[in-house]
């Protein structure tokens, strides 16, 4: 709290005092975070790469949404910050134009924390502006629909896309998908999308599956950016023994969503579309 209060401070002082500086625009990619440090890297640390490699001289900064991850990591002397504070740190170094681009799947909790970071600077700023996650219109669900069909599925198999999902309105967008997938020819009636807390449940999806053509074994992969502990614990635990349970073979699939190059291509474009490019 004190490191807040130091940089809306210094953020104050340099409206107040104004700025002779020549005009200054940044990037900030903000991540819900995580505290593996092997599934981080082939994630997240490769979005934000990516996206300071597509802007060449502008500055990026990395934010870390969940206050949880951020202690976790505080603990092991790796130092992250809250979209807040970066935010306001950058207004402090005189940076008067910020674009933020936040990595989360769906327009839930964290996007609403990410705006809320937006909102409370947008004083300090000339401008200050977040761009949306990644399941955000029915185009970005088809676009990534057509990303998620290329999973191999072979004969006598069925994939379940396994998402975190929450109890608010916007665990609508894993239903729409799911039906993008059971509505594709390519699918073949072979292809869902489910989710650990919200809707589809496990149960409407065994169903699903029930209803589809015969499989024995069914993929669970992970509709999570990171591989971590929800894929662990949750989509390898009671998922898993639910779907054995419902007489399937389960195969979980150790890999996150941002693991996937056609996935980070898309945050790596929103950037560019936020700044007009």
């Amino acid at each position: 709290m004190k490191r807040i209060f130091a940089v809306i401070a210094a953020a104050v002082t340099m409206i107040v005092l104004g700025s002779t500086a020549s005009a200054k625009s940044a990037v900030v990619v903000a991540h819900y975070g995580s505290s593996d440090d092997d599934t981080r890297a082939k994630t997240i640390g490769l979005i934000t790469g990516e996206v300071r490699e597509a802007l060449p001289g502008m500055e990026v900064r990395e934010a870390y949404i969940s206050p949880v991850v951020r202690r976790n990591l505080a603990k092991r002397g790796i130092d992250t910050k809250s979209p807040l504070e970066v935010l306001l740190g950058l207004r402090a170094e005189g940076y008067d134009t910020v674009y933020v681009q936040s990595s989360t799947l769906i327009d839930g909790a964290e996007m609403a924390e990410v705006r809320k970071a937006v909102e409370q600077t947008a004083p300090f700023f000339k401008l200050v502006k977040a761009g949306r996650p990644l399941l955000y219109s029915p185009d970005d669900c088809l676009e990534v629909a057509s990303i998620l069909l290329k999973e191999p599925c072979g004969k006598g198999e069925a994939v379940v896309y396994a998402g975190h999902g929450n109890v608010l309105p916007s665990t609508a967008t894993y239903a729409q998908l799911d039906h993008m997938l059971a509505t594709s020819p390519e699918a073949k009636g072979v292809y869902h999308v489910s989710t650990i807390e919200g809707y589809p449940t496990v149960a409407s999806t065994i169903a699903q599956l029930a209803k589809g053509p015969k499989v024995k074994t069914v993929k669970l992969v992970p509709l999570l950016l990171v591989c971590g502990n929800h894929t662990r614990n949750d989509i390898a635990g009671e998922y898993a023994e639910a779907v054995r349970k419902a007489g399937y073979e389960p195969q979980v699939v150790m890999r996150g969503l941002g693991e996937n190059p056609e996935i980070r291509a898309i945050y790596v474009n929103r950037v560019k579309e936020l700044l007009g490019r």
